[in-house]
Order: C-alpha cells, then sequence, then structure tokens
C-alpha cells in the first residue's frame, strides 16, 4: 500500500444519543447539519469526501491523511458540548473512484470498513478516541485519552474541549468565565501533564500521515 492508496475515514457519533429527549434531540440534529458547511471549508484542502450525514446523529468525512484528525475532533467536540462524541478514524485504501466533491457517504473501501469496526468496539469500550489500522501506539494513546475523559466532569470536559481546539482569548470568550476561573481549573486537570500527553498523541498523527 502506497502513500497515494491510503485514506483516513473519520465517522463522528453521538454517544447515547438515542436517550436524547426528542426536541434536544432534533435540535442537535439540526446544528450538525447546520455546520456541516463551516466543517467542509475549514478543513476542505484534506478532505477527499466532504462532510455528510449518515444515521442521524453521526456524520462523516474521509481525509487525505491523519494530520487534521486532533484538530476536527476537538472542533466537533467543542462545538456540540451538551453531548459525548465517539471520534472514530479508519486507515485503509478505497474500494471505490474518488471524484471532486464527493461527499464522504459515496464512497466506501477499507478504510470506512476500519472506521466502523473501531466504532462499535469503541462503543463497547467506552472509548472516545477509536482507531483501526493505525497500530498499537494510537490504540494505548487512545485508551489513555478516554479514560481521562471521563475521569473528568462534564464542566472539566468543556473546558479542555476548549482550550485544545481554540487560541486561549478565544477559547474564554466563548466559555464566558473570568481568566482565573480557568486558570484554576487548569490547575485542578494538572493542565501541564494533559498538554504533554496531547503533544504525544498529536506526534503520533502526524507519524501516521
Amino acid at each position: 500500500m502506497t502513500k497515494t492508496d491510503t485514506y483516513v475515514a473519520v465517522l463522528c457519533d453521538v454517544i447515547a444519543s438515542r436517550r436524547l429527549a426528542p426536541a434536544p434531540r432534533a435540535k442537535l440534529q439540526r446544528e450538525i447539519r447546520a455546520s456541516l458547511g463551516a466543517f467542509n471549508a475549514r478543513w476542505r484542502r484534506h478532505l477527499v469526501g466532504r462532510f455528510a450525514l449518515t444515521r442521524g446523529d453521526e456524520f462523516e468525512c474521509l481525509l487525505d491523511s491523519a494530520e487534521p484528525v486532533w484538530e476536527i475532533a476537538h472542533g466537533v467536540r467543542s462545538r456540540f458540548t451538551a453531548v459525548d462524541w465517539i471520534i472514530a478514524c479508519g486507515r485503509g485504501p478505497l474500494a471505490t473512484r474518488a471524484f471532486p466533491r464527493a461527499l464522504a457517504p459515496e464512497l466506501d473501501g477499507p478504510c470506512f470498513h476500519a472506521a466502523r469496526a473501531a466504532l462499535e468496539a469503541a462503543k463497547a469500550g467506552r472509548r472516545v478516541f477509536a482507531f483501526g489500522g493505525f497500530g498499537e501506539r494510537l490504540d494505548a494513546l487512545a485508551a489513555y485519552y478516554s479514560a481521562l475523559y471521563w475521569s473528568w466532569t462534564p464542566r472539566q470536559r468543556r473546558v479542555a474541549n476548549h482550550l485544545r481546539f481554540y487560541d486561549f482569548p478565544v477559547a474564554l470568550e466563548k466559555l464566558g468565565v473570568h481568566p482565573t476561573a480557568v486558570s484554576h481549573m487548569k490547575r485542578r486537570l494538572a493542565w501541564p501533564l494533559v498538554a504533554a500527553g496531547d503533544t504525544m498523541f498529536q506526534a503520533a498523527l502526524r507519524e501516521a500521515s
């Protein structure tokens, strides 16, 4: 398998979406649909298959590499903060031919199958990040990330997601809190250790690209 025929399928799925009341679930689905255009614009240079809804509360894209996976994951988590997400990634070839402006659901192949298998395994293992076809290092980092995620309160998760995606001043504005409150939260989260783990995770994704 060469660099040119290896792709990364990304599935973004709401955890326990069926437990949401009808009105909040419908609102979430409207917000997802309204956000896909912005996602396609932001990550267009990496997209082989554009972001599109697949199963109501799930959407997907196809990338030319793993490089933007970290940013996409936290773009999703920081935009839709009322729910928790599994971000499942599969690496491999396509069985269909890519074409300009294709939507991800119009394409198929082993990369999508690996992402789907990773998603199902993540549901069983209570993981919020999952990988198929990437090797043991990213599997271990995803397990660490998920354990840390579930050890936090919902408020701590929201703060962490914003700090991971936005520059600090923008994160403060989005969170609507005073800088001292975020500084206190970062101490509670042992943020230097979190940031060190994040750096390792991002380095592993770059190496997989």
